[in-house]
C-alpha cells in the first residue's frame, strides 16, 4: 500500500475554490501552492494549502485510485472534476507509477531491440526510455517540500533537457508510423510498434504533468502554464494522427489485410488510450 499526501480543501480559502472552479487559479499536485493562471490577470502563489495523508491500495489504476480518494472527502470539498484532477496528480508524484510504467516500456523496447536490426530504431527508442527515465528523476525532486530552495538551483536545466526530449518524442512516434506503413516491415516489428506507441502516448501526458509541477515547485508559474498548454496542443494532434492511422489500419484489416487484422485484437488498449480519462485530467490543466 502507498501512503501519500492529499490537500486538505476543508482548509482551503471560500475565494480560491472560486479561482479553482472559475479557472483563474491553478493548484500543484507536488507541493499544495495555488496560484494565479496564466490570463487571468495576475501572478504568483496565492495560498499554500495543507496536506494530510492517505492511503493507495494499488497506484497503478489512476482513475479508480483517485475516485476511491475523492469519495472519502467531504462533501462541502471543491468540485470533484478539479478535486480528482489534483488527486490523479498526487498519485503520479507521490508513487512509483511511472517507475512501473517506465519499466514495462523498457521491456517493450528490449523487444523491439532483438526483432529489429534497424539501429537508428533502437537508438530512438532509447532515446524515449531516456526521456521517461529524465521525468522520473524530476519527479524525485518534487517530493520534498524542504528542499525547495536546493531543487530550484538545478531546476532549469533539467527543465530545458526534459522539453527538448519531450518535443523529440512527439517526432519520434509521428516518424515511426510513417514507417509502420511500409510493406518491408516484419509482422511481429508491426505489432511492436503499435504496442510501443500506444504504451507511449499513454506516458507522455504524465511526464508533461511532471514537468509543470516542477516549474511550479520553483515558482515558474507562468512558465509552468505556458509548457502544459504547448504540451497538450501537441500531445491531441499527435493522439489525433494515431487514431487516425488506427482507424486506416482497421479498413484495411475490414479488406483482408493479414498484418493490419493483428490490430483488432488491440482493440481495448486503443479505446482505453483514446478516451483516457486520467490523461485529459492531466494535460488538460484541471
Amino acid at each position: 500500500m502507498d501512503t501519500l499526501f492529499r490537500i486538505d480543501w476543508s482548509a482551503v480559502a471560500p475565494e480560491v475554490v472560486k479561482g479553482l472552479q472559475d479557472g483563474t487559479m491553478r493548484v500543484s499536485s507536488a507541493n499544495g501552492v495555488a496560484y494565479w493562471a496564466r490570463g487571468s490577470g495576475s501572478t504568483g502563489a496565492v495560498q499554500h494549502l495543507p496536506f494530510v495523508p492517505a492511503n493507495v491500495s494499488d497506484a497503478s489504476n489512476l482513475m479508480e485510485s483517485a475516485k476511491l480518494l475523492q469519495a472519502a472527502q467531504h462533501a462541502q470539498m471543491v468540485a470533484i472534476g478539479i478535486s480528482t484532477g489534483v488527486i490523479v496528480g498526487a498519485i503520479v508524484i507521490q508513487t512509483m507509477y511511472l517507475a512501473r510504467k517506465l519499466d514495462k516500456l523498457q521491456k517493450t523496447i528490449d523487444l523491439v531491440s532483438e526483432d529489429v536490426h534497424s539501429q537508428n530504431i533502437v537508438f530512438y527508442m532509447n532515446k524515449i526510455a531516456d526521456y521517461f527515465g529524465s521525468v522520473e528523476s524530476a519527479r524525485i525532486y518534487l517530493l520534498d517540500r524542504s528542499l525547495q530552495d536546493e531543487v530550484r538551483d538545478i531546476a532549469l536545466p533539467v527543465l530545458a533537457d526534459l522539453s527538448i526530449r519531450r518535443n523529440q518524442l512527439f517526432s519520434f512516434i509521428d516518424n515511426i508510423l510513417q514507417l509502420a506503413k511500409s510493406d518491408a516491415l516484419s509482422q511481429r516489428h508491426y505489432e511492436l510498434i503499435i504496442d510501443f506507441v500506444t504504451l507511449a502516448l499513454e506516458m507522455l501526458p504524465k511526464g508533461a504533468f511532471v514537468e509543470k509541477e516542477l516549474y511550479v515547485f520553483i515558482e515558474k508559474y507562468g512558465l509552468a502554464d505556458l509548457v502544459l498548454e504547448q504540451a497538450e496542443t501537441r500531445y491531441l494532434n499527435l493522439l489525433s494522427t494515431y487514431r487516425g492511422w488506427c482507424n486506416e489500419q482497421v479498413k484495411l484489416a475490414v479488406k483482408g489485410s493479414t498484418r493490419s487484422g493483428t490490430i483488432l485484437g488491440r482493440d481495448d488498449e486503443l479505446k482505453c488510450l483514446f478516451s483516457s480519462e486520467e490523461n485529459k485530467l492531466l494535460i488538460g490543466r484541471a
